[in-house]
């Protein structure tokens, strides 16, 4: 069944087995799209006018970044770039309610003589009628699994330094600063900063 995305004005009881992680389909990309552009408020003030076009935006560059990580000449290579969904199921209806991304990247640093290679995770999302039901902390324990499946033992991510319910999540999961940046802004008198994030991941038992 593919699901899709809701609006929910009430209070709705999660029964963990109500809720699936799983990677998104293809048809299910626009639902991600959507949780992405609700989340960072691209659907508000002036800018909910181009509210489809950001939405169209997200999803054809999801779709390129999954298609382009298929392993699809060699069946023995893992693919190693996921986008994943948080499900709700209630009685016969399925929504799809968070999504994270997470895949492996490359840096090159001239100190180094080979590139490092390093699991990077983004686009971390839920519906906002979702938040604070755990959601968010079982997408990224999702991302540890898919991580020591591909070999590796650490995790990376940026939050920035005023979102402080992402920083106090990250800080309880065992996530701890690396560096930090200040964005660029229109504003002179008002620079954010960007945490950049790293998790040692324990060794299975």
């Amino acid at each position: 069944m593919t699901a899709d995305t809701i609006n929910i004005v009430r209070a709705i009881a999660i029964q963990p087995h109500q809720i699936e992680i799983r990677a998104v389909r293809e048809d299910e990309i626009h639902c991600v799209a959507d949780i992405i552009t609700r989340s960072f408020h691209f659907d508000r003030g002036w800018m909910a006018w181009f509210t489809p076009l950001f939405k169209l935006g997200i999803a054809e560059d999801l779709r390129h970044r999954l298609r382009s990580n298929v392993p699809s000449t060699n069946p023995n290579k893992i693919q190693q770039q996921v986008c994943s969904i948080a499900v709700y199921t209630d009685r016969d209806s399925t929504q799809v309610i968070g999504t994270i991304e997470v895949g492996v990247r490359t840096s090159h640093n001239y100190r180094q003589p080979t590139p490092h290679r390093y699991v990077y995770i983004s686009n971390l999302a839920v519906s906002r009628d979702f938040r604070r039901r755990g959601i968010a902390q079982g997408l990224l324990e999702n991302c540890e699994q898919l991580t020591r499946s591909w070999g590796y033992s650490e995790l990376h991510l940026h939050v920035m330094g005023d979102n402080e319910r992402g920083r106090n999540l990250y800080e309880k999961l065992g996530y701890e600063l690396v560096s930090s940046e200040l964005v660029w802004s229109i504003f002179p008198w008002h620079r954010p900063e960007r945490l950049f994030l790293c998790k040692q991941l324990a060794a299975c038992v």
